[in-house]
C-alpha cells in the first residue's frame, strides 16, 4: 500500500467505529471507509464494480490480495538470500499484528526461520496469547516448553483428555479379542491425536522425556488404561520410524517391542519370556522403571493378550501326560500370570509409591486347576460333578482378582466362538454374580473395563457367528440373551447401545431374516424390553435415541419393510 492510504490495522478499528457512530448516513460512512482503507492500486475504483458484478465482495477481493501478498513475502523469507539484516526490519513492522489471523503468515515465517534471534520478551508475549501460540511454528513452541515444563503439561493435558474420551479409541480398547490385531494397531497408531502428539515431540529427546514424565504424573492422579495405550503407541510409532534418538533413550523400548511382537503374532513361548525376564534384570520393585513396566503391562491389548495366552496354555496342559507340577507349560502360565499381576496392581501401587505385591496364593494354588476343570466340563453329557466347587472358587476369585476376571472372560469368548453353549449356560452366571457394585471404583479402575470389554466382545462375536441361533435355538436364546444380556443391559449405557446395534444387525442381511422367518417378531419384543429395562441417563439419552432410530430405519428399508418394527413403545421413546 502507498503512504496516502490508511492502514486497516491497529487503531483503525476505533476510528471506524467512531465514523459509523457519528455519521448521519451509515451508507456514506461505509463508502468513505472503503475509499480511505481500500486497496491503493491504479484504477482500483473502476475495477471494484466489475469484480462485484462477478459476484465478489470487497472483503473477498481484499483477502485474495492479502493472501497473494503473504504468499509472495513468505516465499522471499524462505529463500537463502533472505538474511538476518532483512529479518529485523520486517519482523518489527509485522509482529504487532500477529494477533490478526490474516496477518500471521509473515511474522510466523520469520519466527520459524530466525527462532534463535527472537528475544525472550517476544516469546513471553506469544506464550501469553494462546490463540497466537497455537499457530506458532513448532521450534518456537518447543523453545517455550523447554523453558516452562508446566506450560508443556498444560498444553498436553487437553490432548490426553481428548484421547481418553475418544469413543472410537474406547471401543478399540474394549475389544478383548479382535479378529485382526494388525488392523486395530494401525487404527490406534494412525489416530489424529497420536499423530498430533508425534508432531509435538518432533523427534526431540528432551520433549519426549517431558512427555513420559507427564504421563506418569497424570497416571498417578487418574490411573486409566488409556494412558498406558498412549505411552505404548507413541514409542512404537517412533520405533516404526527408526527414530533411534528416541527409542535408545527409553529404557522401556525393549519390553514394549517384545510385547508388541507377541500381540501381533499372538504367541509367547519360553524363548520370548526369557527375553522379557532380561528386561527386568537389575530393576527393583518400587523403582520408577518398574512402575513404567507395570503401566506397559496394564495396556489393554497387551494384558488381554496375556490372558488369552494363559487360556491357550491351560488347554494345552490338558493334553500333556505329565503331572502339572512338572509341566513346562504350567511354568509358563505361572510367569505370564506374574506379568498380569503387575498390570493388576499398577493403578494402586504407582500412585501410592508402594511396591507391587506378589501374585496371590489362591491364584497359584486354586485358579489354574479350577479353570482346567471347567474346560473339561464342556459337553451335554458331562456329569458336571465339580459344579459346586467350581462355582464357589470362581466367584470368590472373580470378585477378588482382575487376573482371574481377564482369564475367565477370555475363556468365555473362546466358548462363544466355538459355539459351546453348554459351558456358556453354566459359567455366564458367574459374571452376573461378580459384576461390580455401584461403588465399584473402590475395586480399581480395571474391574469395570474388564467386564465391559467382555460384554462388548461377546456381542460382536454373537453378531458375526451366532445371531440366528440366538433367536431360533432355545438354548442360545435363554442362556445367552434372556438370562445374561437382558440382565447386564441395565448396568451400563454402552451395553444398552450395543445391544440395540446387535438387533439392527438382523436387518442388514436379508438371508438372516429369511432364516429367522416368523420368529423375527421377537426382535420388536426385545427392543421394547430394552427400552424399559436398559440403562438410560440424560448424558447419553440422545445417543440411545439415535441408535433406536437407526434400528427402525433399517427395519423399514430391507425386504420392502415386510419385517419393519412398528412399536408404539419405541415411537414414544423417540418422540419423548
Amino acid at each position: 500500500m502507498l503512504n496516502d492510504k490508511k492502514q486497516l490495522i491497529g487503531p483503525a478499528e476505533e476510528e471506524i467505529r467512531t465514523l459509523l457512530s457519528q455519521s448521519g448516513d451509515p451508507l456514506e460512512a461505509i463508502k468513505a471507509i472503503q475509499k480511505d482503507y481500500g486497496l491503493d492500486l491504479p484504477d482500483i475504483e473502476n475495477i471494484y464494480p466489475l469484480l462485484e458484478l462477478c459476484g465478489y465482495s470487497r472483503l473477498e477481493i481484499h483477502k485474495a490480495c492479502l493472501d497473494a501478498l503473504n504468499k509472495a513475502v513468505v516465499e522471499q523469507i524462505e529463500k537463502p538470500t533472505f538474511q538476518l539484516e532483512n529479518f529485523y526490519d520486517l519482523f518489527k513492522r509485522t509482529v504487532p499484528y500477529i494477533h490478526a489471523p490474516l496477518m500471521q503468515p509473515i511474522p510466523m515465517a520469520l519466527l520459524k526461520k530466525f527462532e534463535r534471534h527472537i528475544e525472550d520478551d517476544v516469546i513471553e508475549q506469544l506464550k501469553n496469547n494462546m490463540a497466537v501460540f497455537e499457530n506458532c511454528p513448532m521450534n518456537i513452541k518447543q523453545r517455550v516448553w523447554k523453558q516452562d515444563e508446566s506450560y508443556f503439561q498444560q498444553t498436553m493435558i487437553s490432548l490426553v483428555n481428548s484421547y481418553h474420551h475418544d469413543e472410537g479409541l474406547q471401543s478399540l480398547a474394549l475389544n478383548i479379542k479382535p479378529d485382526n490385531y494388525q488392523e486395530i494397531i494401525e487404527q490406534r497408531r494412525q489416530h489424529p491425536i497420536i499423530e498430533k502428539v508425534m508432531a509435538i515431540i518432533n523427534q526431540d529427546p528432551q520433549i519426549y522425556e517431558m512427555f513420559i514424565k507427564m504421563i506418569r504424573i497424570v497416571f498417578e492422579a487418574t490411573p486409566h488404561p488409556s494412558l498406558c495405550s498412549l505411552r505404548v503407541d507413541i514409542l512404537m510409532n517412533f520405533h516404526e520410524n527408526n527414530c533411534h534418538q528416541i527409542t535408545d533413550l527409553d529404557p522401556c523400548h525393549q519390553l514394549i517391542f517384545i510385547l508388541d511382537t507377541c500381540v501381533r503374532n499372538q504367541n509367547m513361548d519360553e524363548t520370548i519370556t526369557e527375553r522379557i525376564k532380561e528386561c527386568f534384570d537389575d530393576v527393583e520393585n518400587g523403582s520408577t522403571l518398574y512402575a513404567d513396566f507395570a503401566m506397559i503391562l496394564m495396556e489393554p491389548m497387551i494384558s488381554n493378550f496375556l490372558a488369552s495366552m494363559i487360556v491357550k496354555l491351560l488347554k494345552s496342559t490338558l493334553l500333556e501326560k505329565i503331572p502339572q507340577s512338572q509341566s513346562p507349560t504350567r511354568k509358563l502360565v505361572s510367569y505370564i500370570s506374574k506379568l498380569l499381576n503387575l498390570a493388576q496392581h499398577a493403578p494402586v501401587a504407582i500412585p501410592n509409591h508402594t511396591k507391587i505385591p506378589k501374585l496371590e496364593k489362591e491364584l497359584k494354588e486354586n485358579f489354574w486347576d479350577t479353570m482346567c476343570a471347567m474346560m473339561l466340563e464342556k459337553g451335554p453329557d458331562t456329569l458336571y460333578s465339580n459344579g459346586e466347587k467350581i462355582q464357589n472358587t470362581m466367584i470368590y476369585l472373580l470378585q477378588k482378582s482382575d487376573i482371574a476376571r481377564k482369564v475367565f472372560t477370555s475363556y468365555l469368548i473362546d466358548c462363544i466362538r466355538e459355539g459351546n453353549i453348554y459351558s456358556l449356560s453354566r459359567y455366564l452366571p458367574f459374571i452376573l454374580e461378580t459384576w461390580p457394585a455401584p461403588d465399584f471404583e473402590e475395586e480399581g479402575v480395571i474391574y469395570r473395563q474388564t467386564y465391559l470389554g467382555f460384554v462388548k466382545t461377546m456381542i460382536d462375536v454373537l453378531s458375526k457367528s451366532h445371531a440366528v441361533e440366538c433367536i431360533t435355538d432355545e438354548r442360545w436364546k435363554q442362556g445367552v440373551i434372556i438370562h445374561f444380556l437382558f440382565k447386564v443391559v441395565s448396568w451400563d449405557w454402552m451395553i444398552h447401545e450395543q445391544m440395540v446395534r446387535f438387533l439392527a444387525e438382523y436387518y442388514i442381511d436379508s438371508k438372516s431374516l429369511n432364516r429367522i422367518g416368523n420368529q423375527v417378531t421377537i426382535i420388536t419384543e426385545w427392543a421394547e424390553y430394552m427400552i424399559i429395562n436398559g440403562f438410560k441417563d440424560e448424558k447419553h439419552l440422545q445417543k440411545l435415541k439415535d441408535v433406536y432410530g437407526y434400528l427402525i430405519t433399517r427395519s423399514n428399508s430391507i425386504l420392502n419393510g415386510d419385517y419393519r418394527i412398528n412399536s408404539p413403545i419405541l415411537i414414544r421413546f423417540l418422540s419423548s
